[in-house]
């Protein structure tokens, strides 16, 4: 996937440089592999998930959020289906799922809907969708500091430190598609 000139602009330049600093790390391509092997065994259905325990909000229930992800879709120069999910929750979240079956997922809290204006609403959107842009699913932090043994120190440090560089380049790309 190649990111477009403008989404490259915006970027946090610590967060490329770290990006590719750990995906040539060997803890982390070998985790990367494992994730890999796991995935061709039992895929993880990740969109039988998000049907299970939430709603899939299509371009007919929800044409204001749509429009506001093509919008953020078109700036960030992203090419690839788009399915919008919403879960009962008091509290204001969004996630963004790694790509499955060249579809990506979009979740958002039911309260984050309800209470964020529109503008606020596309900061969320292009926030999440930068995730994916940047391919920060790429990076499995999550599996590495909580697997089997112990990562390196410095690797932890690393993780962490490129995690804060990586939440800026999405907040950045939340910017872009907010205005």
């Amino acid at each position: 996937m190649s990111i477009s000139k403008e989404a490259d602009r915006i970027r946090c330049v610590n967060d490329r440089d770290l990006s590719e600093s750990l995906l040539a790390d060997r803890t982390v391509k070998r985790v990367n592999e494992q994730i890999t092997r796991m995935e061709e065994k039992t895929p993880s259905g990740i969109r039988r998930r998000l049907l299970a325990t939430s709603v899939r909000l299509s371009q007919r229930m929800a044409p204001d959020l749509h429009k506001m992800a093509d919008g953020c879709i078109e700036k960030l120069g992203m090419d690839i289906p788009l399915e919008l999910y919403v879960f009962a929750s008091p509290q204001y979240n969004a996630m963004c799922f790694k790509p499955q079956d060249g579809r990506l997922f979009v979740m958002f809290a039911s309260s984050l809907l309800e209470a964020f204006s529109e503008s606020e609403l596309r900061f969320v959107m292009g926030h999440e969708l930068g995730h994916h842009v940047y391919q920060h699913h790429d990076i499995p932090i999550g599996y590495i500091l909580r697997g089997e043994s112990r990562p390196d120190p410095r690797l932890a440090m690393q993780l962490f430190t490129w995690s804060r560089y990586a939440e800026i380049s999405a907040d950045r790309a939340g910017a872009h598609c907010a205005q």
